[in-house]
């Protein structure tokens, strides 16, 4: 195993193994994703175990609420943590089993279920994954210093996440194949998938992966460090963009199925359509992070906005029932599924080193919770703001809708993603980091680095002399202050 001193953070690039040890995880923890939101509410809420729909929709909301407090201290203390393993890795190891346990008994409960039982092992649950994913995240920040680097982890990453979302919906079409309609046996085999996948994909990552040793200052108070942080630009507008992206890609998710179903009239093809969809999202994760790296990670974004609210009206174009037609824009839309998300984990990591660089901080565990609430926020709220608007205009999925009532479904299903996605537009428009930017961060971090392992390192960096302005660019970013910097 790896420890803290086998690596820098700012070697260039990583071999194949590890980038494979890093992504793998994904691919289990987004197979667990998606039943949690769709599978778990309707089965906890079935004849079968029989908690109303009220009581299981509260559960399930007021556990996910606690992760407001939970993210961002996970992230806080993987930052302070301090071991011979590294800071990431002991949170992996001991998040791992407590998410495994959490799953089973979630997943596959047995005998007489009570609200108390359902709330404790989804608040253990969550509590493994937090444990889990934030530090994992983060974790692939450190990975490499190198600008491009960056955005080729996190976008292998991401079509790891992307897979295991497509890998989860095959296991209940394959036994529904086989003649295997019941809930219970499908979410036992998605859970079962799930574990079978997470164990050995974690045990490669702790394994293989290195971490850098870390001497800079991570001591200050959480909520005075929060205060600091959000006074950042950069951040904020990171933030924001995964917030609002969350949302378009939450609220296209919740419409999807009354979009197959009674715009497209191709009810039995909908689970393919879904298919297609994620599939193009991961065939072409390596374009996205070809164009990042010929035109910069906040321009490939732009790009990526452009492209949805170009082709998101093609949608209109298909005839009812064509389900060739239909394949074929699915197809056309998914190509840039992936690329905000992981491009934006990119971008964190370039803000953490801007911080790092002004502030002499190691924060990217923090950082990262905050991308972490806000997708889920993100996909949570954006059920209510879909399920808003089509009342509003009249759609009702339990009555016979008019044609005015579906247009209306089809409007709204096409026309959000174009209107978040030219705002996220704007917002990105200012964004001020480029890869020439994040190089001098990193040369400053070396250079303090190396000044600390001589025995010489002194406690104002160049950066901090030369004013705070330099730190982080002015454009539009309040920068980061030395002054009111709580470390």
């Amino acid at each position: 195993m790896h420890g803290p001193q086998e690596a820098r953070s700012s070697s260039r690039h990583i071999s194949t193994l590890q980038l494979v040890a890093y992504v793998l995880p994904g691919l289990p923890l987004a197979a667990l994703g998606l039943p949690i939101v769709v599978h778990l509410p309707q089965f906890y809420a079935s004849r079968e175990i029989g908690l109303s729909l009220a009581v299981t929709g509260a559960v399930f909301s007021i556990l996910r609420l606690l992760d407001v407090f939970i993210d961002p201290l996970m992230g806080y203390w993987s930052d302070r943590l301090r071991t011979r393993w590294g800071r990431r890795r002991p949170f992996v190891l001991a998040g791992t089993p407590i998410l495994i346990l959490g799953i089973w008994m979630v997943f596959v409960p047995g005998g007489h279920v009570s609200v108390t039982y359902l709330s404790f092992w989804l608040f253990l649950m969550y509590l493994g994954w937090s444990m889990t994913t934030i530090p994992h995240m983060s974790w692939g920040a450190e990975l490499s210093g190198d600008y491009h680097e960056r955005s080729r982890i996190y976008g292998w990453a991401q079509a790891a996440t992307i897979a295991g979302m497509v890998g989860v919906l095959v296991v209940p079409a394959i036994m529904e194949y086989a003649g295997t309609y019941s809930l219970a046996v499908q979410i036992l085999a998605m859970a079962i998938f799930a574990i079978i996948l997470l164990i050995p994909s974690v045990v490669l990552c702790v394994g293989v992966l290195p971490e850098p040793e870390v001497k800079l200052k991570t001591h200050a108070p959480l909520l005075p460090t929060l205060k600091f942080l959000f006074k950042d630009g950069a951040l904020r507008r990171v933030i924001a963009i995964d917030l609002i992206a969350s949302t378009s890609g939450g609220s296209v998710g919740a419409m999807f199925f009354f979009f197959a179903r009674y715009a497209l009239d191709l009810p039995q093809w909908a689970g393919t359509l879904l298919l297609i969809y994620f599939v193009s999202g991961c065939v072409f994760i390596p374009f996205w992070i070809w164009l990042s790296r010929r035109v910069g990670k906040h321009r490939a974004m732009k790009a990526s906005f452009v492209y949805t609210i170009v082709t998101m009206p093609l949608f209109f174009l298909i005839p009812n029932g064509s389900f060739g037609a239909a394949a074929i824009v699915f197809a056309l839309t998914g190509m840039n599924y992936g690329a905000p998300s992981f491009l934006l984990r990119s971008m964190m990591a370039d803000i953490a080193d801007a911080d790092a660089a002004a502030n002499n901080a190691e924060r990217a565990g923090l950082m990262y919770s905050f991308l972490a609430l806000t997708n889920k926020f993100g996909l949570g709220w954006s059920v209510g703001i879909a399920f808003t608007l089509l009342a509003w205009i009249g759609f009702d999925p339990k009555t016979t809708n008019t044609h005015e009532a579906v247009m209306g479904l089809e409007y709204v299903f096409i026309s959000l993603p174009i209107v978040l996605s030219f705002m996220n537009f704007v917002i990105i428009s200012g964004y001020p980091l480029d890869e020439k930017k994040q190089q001098s961060f990193r040369d400053e971090i070396e250079r303090r680095r190396a000044a600390q392992a001589n025995g010489t390192a002194d406690a104002t960096s160049p950066v901090e002399k030369r004013g705070t302005g330099a730190s982080v660019p002015s454009r539009g970013v309040p920068p980061f202050s030395a002054k009111e910097n709580p470390t």
